[in-house]
C-alpha cells in the first residue's frame, strides 16, 4: 500500500522490518526486491529476489521477477533463462511469454518475439501490454498496417493507454516504404495521425507527455521532404511546458551533464563523443557523464574514467529524471535525439537552464526544451536556419573533432571479378534508399558497361535488406537489365572486413536521401571515390560536408543528371587501374585532414559557457 501511494522508502523500511520479524517470508522479500527495482538498486533487487527464490524455488512468478531485474541490470542472457524457467513450471503463465518476448527483442531477435507477444496474448486475450509489444515488433518487421492493428486492439481494451496512442501515431511512418507513391504519401499520413493524437491529447495532455520517446518519430527523417512542421507539431505533443526551476547561485565550473545510450563503440561514439570527451576544458566544467543504454565496452570504461561522475545500468525515464535532477546540471548536451528512446523521452523535458543536442541524428528534433543544435559549417545549406526549432549553432568543419583511430583491414572474400567490371558499393543501410532515386541507379548500369552494385545485408532488420534487394531487382528488370548480372549482396561483416570490402570496390554511390557520415569517413579512410547527390537538408550533405571538409569536392553534385554523369565518368576512368589508383592514394592521403582537430570542441565550449551566463 505505501509504495503504491509512493512512499517508497517507507514501503522498503517496512519490507525490511517485516523479514527481520520473519525471516522466511518468501513474499515480503519478492514484494522488496520489486520496490529496490523501481527505484533502481538492481543489485539489491537481486539478491532480494534470490532470496525469495530460495525459500520458494517452483514459483513461476518470482522467477519472472528476477527476469526483469536481470534485464535492467543488462543481463539478457540470465533473464531470457530466468523467463523460460517460469513458462517450465507454469506454462500458462502469460507474463513470462510477453517478458520473454521483451527480453528477445533486447537481443535482436524480433521474430522470435513475435511469437512469445502472440502466445501471451493466446493466454491472455485482453493483455494490453502484450498487444503494444506485439505493435512494436511488428513495427520494427516492416509490417506498420499489421503493428497499427495491434495497437488498437490495445486501444480498444484500455482507450488511455498513451504509449499506444503514441506508437499508433509513429506506425503511420513506414520503415520501408515499398513504393514512390507510400515513400512520397508519408508525410501527409503522419499528418493525419498527428491530428488523431492531438485530438486525443487536449484531454489527456500528461498521459502523451508521460509517454514521450517510447515510439520516436525517427523514420521520419528518411523521407527527402521538409519535415520540420510535423517534427515541432510533434514536439509541441510530448514536451513537458513547464520552466526550469534555476539551482541558485552557482560557484565554481558549470556542471556539464553529457546524456547518451551509445557511450560504446557505436557511430555517435566514434565520431561526436569520444572527440568531445577528448577535448573538454576540465577547469570550465564539471564533467558528467549519463550513459542511458545497457551495452557496454572498453570505450564506456575510457570514459567513465575520465568524467567528474559517471552513471550508468540500466534506468526507467523517471529514475534517470530523479538522477539529473539530483545533479542539477548548468547544460544538459545530447549527443543525438531521436534514436534512443530513453534519451528521447529526458530530452522532452526541461531539467536544465540550456539544453542542447548535436547532429547524431542529424535533424531538428522539434522539442521546444531543446535550444540550441549544434552542427558543422562544412554540412549546412546558407539557409538551414528555417528547418530547425532550436538555435543552430554552425561549429567550424563538420563540427566534430574525430578522434577515432580506423581499423585495420583484412582481404574481403569475395567472388573474382572479370575483366573490365566496374563495383559500386551501396553499403548504407537499406532504410536511406528512397524508392524515387533508384532508377538513378538503373540510369549509371546504362551509362556504365559492365558494372555491379553492391549492397551489404544489414546486422539487424535483415527483412530491410532483402526488400530492397527485391526492389532494385524489379527496378532493374523493368528497365531491361538483368539483375542477376547488376545486383550483388554481401553479407553483413566485421569491421575490418568491411575495409576490405571498401578497397575491392571502385565507386562509392552515397543515398541521396539519407547521406551517410561514418560510412563515407570509412571509405575514405580506404580511398574509395564518393558520388553524393547534397541536398537542401543537413541529412543530405553528410558525406558532401566532409569531402568539402577534406578538400576533395569532385565527387559533390547537386543535380540528379549530374549523379549519375559522375558515376558514369568515374566508372570509366577506374578501368585505367594505374591512374585510378593514383586517384585512391590522394583520397586515403585527405583521410587524415578530418582527424583531430579540436576547435569544434573548442568552439562548442564558447557557446555553451555563454549561454549558461
Amino acid at each position: 500500500m505505501l509504495g503504491q501511494l509512493g512512499r517508497h522508502a517507507d514501503a522498503i523500511a517496512a519490507y525490511r522490518q517485516a523479514i527481520r520479524l520473519q525471516p522466511e517470508h518468501a513474499e515480503a522479500y519478492s514484494s522488496l526486491a520489486g520496490l529496490l527495482s523501481q527505484q533502481g538498486d538492481a543489485q539489491e533487487a537481486l539478491a532480494a529476489i534470490d532470496r525469495a527464490l530460495a525459500l520458494r524455488p517452483r514459483d513461476a512468478g518470482k522467477h519472472v521477477n528476477r527476469g526483469n531485474i536481470l534485464r535492467t541490470l543488462g543481463a539478457g542472457d540470465a533473464a531470457i533463462t530466468a523467463y523460460r524457467r517460469a513458462i517450465e513450471l507454469d506454462p500458462a503463465l502469460a507474463a513470462a511469454h510477453n517478458n520473454l518476448g521483451l527480453a528477445l527483442t533486447a537481443r535482436e531477435e524480433v521474430e522470435p518475439a513475435l511469437s512469445c507477444y502472440r502466445r501471451a496474448i493466446t493466454l491472455k486475450p485482453d493483455y494490453v501490454e502484450a498487444y503494444v509489444h506485439l505493435g512494436n515488433a511488428l513495427q520494427d518487421l516492416g509490417q506498420s498496417g499489421e503493428a497499427a492493428l495491434a495497437y488498437r486492439q490495445a486501444l480498444a481494451l484500455q482507450p488511455d493507454r498513451a504509449d499506444a496512442r503514441l506508437a499508433l501515431a509513429m506506425s503511420a511512418i513506414p520503415i520501408m516504404p515499398a513504393t514512390e507513391a507510400a515513400a512520397a504519401g508519408t508525410p501527409h499520413a503522419f499528418a493525419g495521425a498527428l491530428d488523431e493524437l492531438a485530438q486525443w491529447a487536449t484531454t489527456h495532455p500528461q498521459a502523451v507527455r508521460d509517454a514521450a520517446g517510447r515510439n520516436q518519430p525517427f523514420y521520419l527523417a528518411y523521407r527527402p521532404v521538409d519535415v520540420t512542421g510535423a517534427l515541432c507539431r510533434y514536439g509541441d505533443l510530448v514536451a513537458t511546458p513547464q520552466p526550469f526551476l534555476d539551482r541558485g547561485a552557482r560557484a565554481g565550473r558549470l556542471r556539464l551533464l553529457i546524456v547518451s545510450a551509445h557511450v560504446r563503440d557505436h557511430p555517435v561514439w566514434r565520431v561526436i563523443l569520444q572527440g568531445l570527451m577528448t577535448h573538454l576544458d576540465r577547469s570550465r566544467f564539471d564533467v558528467a557523464l549519463f550513459h542511458t543504454g545497457a551495452r557496454t565496452d572498453a570505450h564506456t570504461a575510457w570514459a567513465a574514467a575520465n568524467v567528474d561522475t559517471f552513471v550508468g545500468g540500466e534506468r526507467n525515464v523517471a529514475a534517470w529524471r530523479a538522477k539529473i535532477v539530483e545533479h542539477r546540471p548548468d547544460i544538459i548536451l545530447y549527443p543525438e535525439v531521436g534514436m534512443d528512446p530513453v534519451t528521447g523521452a529526458l530530452a522532452s523535458q526541461r531539467l536544465a537552464a540550456v539544453q542542447a543536442a548535436a547532429w547524431g541524428h542529424p535533424i531538428t528534433t522539434g522539442l521546444p526544451t531543446i535550444d540550441l543544435f549544434f552542427s558543422g559549417e562544412a554540412l549546412e545549406a546558407l539557409d538551414a536556419e528555417r528547418h530547425y526549432r532550436e538555435r543552430l549553432i554552425r561549429l567550424p568543419r563538420t563540427g566534430v573533432s574525430i578522434e577515432w583511430t580506423a581499423d585495420q583491414s583484412e582481404p574481403w572474400r569475395g567472388p573474382e571479378r572479370a575483366a573490365g567490371v566496374v563495383r559500386f558499393a551501396l553499403c548504407q543501410q537499406p532504410i536511406k534508399f528512397d524508392p524515387a532515386d533508384d532508377a538513378l541507379l538503373t540510369r549509371i548500369a546504362e551509362g556504365s558497361g559492365a558494372c555491379e552494385f553492391w549492397l551489404v545485408m544489414p546486422n539487424r532488420q535483415q527483412w530491410a535488406g532483402k526488400q530492397l534487394v527485391a526492389r532494385l531487382r524489379d527496378r532493374f528488370a523493368g528497365a531491361g537489365l538483368d539483375p542477376d548480372r547488376y545486383i550483388k549482396v554481401a553479407p553483413w561483416m566485421t569491421s575490418r572486413a568491411f575495409n576490405g570490402f571498401l578497397e575491392a570496390m571502385d565507386v562509392y554511390l552515397d543515398c541521396p536521401a539519407f547521406s551517410g557520415f561514418t560510412t563515407a569517413l570509412q571509405a575514405v579512410q580506404r580511398g574509395l571515390p564518393i558520388v553524393t547527390l547534397e541536398g537542401r537538408f543537413l541529412r543530405q550533405r553528410m558525406a558532401a560536408g566532409l569531402l568539402r571538409d577534406i578538400g576533395m569536392a569532385d565527387g559533390i553534385t547537386h543535380t540528379p543528371d549530374d549523379y549519375v554523369g559522375r558515376a558514369v565518368t568515374w566508372a570509366n576512368e577506374a578501368r585505367d587501374a594505374a591512374r585510378w589508383s593514383r586517384s585512391r592514394d590522394l583520397l586515403r592521403s585527405a583521410a587524415s585532414r578530418a582527424m583531430s582537430d579540436p576547435e569544434p570542441m573548442l568552439r562548442l565550449q564558447d557557446v555553451l559557457v555563454a549561454a549558461a551566463n
